[in-house]
């Protein structure tokens, strides 16, 4: 079972949360990069079976059709750990596209506990310049690092989830400039199993990349996996 709330951010969901939003603004189209909508990034996404056997797609969304304004509704900066936790944005951001697929592993095998993954989610935000991912990235970084530990609701628990920051870490992934984020996740009515939600965010290109899963044994996402994610999505620049 997927333990993390998906949720699509839009102009709605950016007042929901109590954030302003300003007139949208045109693409700047003569300093883009090269660029695809978000239905193109999700017919790239890697299949529910490079997560593991038995996975199956929970949910799935894209940004659509058309390339989406640059316009910043919404910097993590300015959102609540809870909401940043919980909530995914694929526009908003300043962000042109954007796609992702939650998976669940729908029988886990707790008899081979801690070597079992509960669900998976994957993510691609698509910005129209390198130095626009850039600063998504380092936000996203910042974020990380200032929600070391908050609690927020897990309802298919009927139940509470504390997230606490074991490690934040930088790295490379396929030569990409990346982090890696290790959490503790402790569910008040699943005690006796001790869970963590890992994250791989990647900074390749005009695009940002994220990869998380639940896991029982703390490691860290597979780098082979966000590469292969990376790879099947840069190639759709080559058309």
């Amino acid at each position: 079972m997927k333990f993390k709330a998906i949720a699509v951010m839009t102009a709605a969901t950016a007042l929901s949360l109590g954030l302003a939003v300003p007139a949208l603004a045109a693409p700047n189209s003569a300093k883009a990069a090269p660029q695809v909508t978000g239905s193109r990034l999700a017919s790239a996404l890697l299949p529910s079976s490079a997560f593991g056997s038995g996975f199956t797609t929970l949910n799935r969304h894209n940004s659509g059709s058309s390339l989406h304004s640059t316009q910043v509704l919404v910097r993590p900066s300015n959102v609540s750990c809870v909401n940043f936790a919980t909530y995914t944005y694929l526009i908003g951001y300043g962000n042109t596209a954007g796609a992702l697929d939650s998976f669940l592993n729908s029988n886990p095998d707790f008899t081979t506990y801690p070597d079992v993954i509960t669900g998976a989610d994957q993510r691609v935000i698509q910005f129209a310049s390198a130095g626009a991912a850039q600063t998504f990235y380092n936000r996203a970084y910042a974020r990380y690092k200032q929600c070391s530990a908050f609690n927020e609701p897990a309802p298919a628990f009927q139940t509470h989830l504390e997230l606490t920051t074991q490690s934040l870490s930088s790295t490379t992934i396929g030569g990409h400039k990346a982090f890696q984020l290790i959490q503790h996740a402790d569910y008040a009515s699943l005690a006796r199993f001790s869970l963590y939600e890992v994250t791989a965010v990647v900074l390749a290109g005009t695009n940002v990349y994220t990869v998380d899963d639940v896991n029982g044994t703390n490691d860290p996402v597979s780098a082979s996996l966000i590469g292969r994610l990376i790879s099947r999505v840069q190639a759709l620049y080559k058309h």
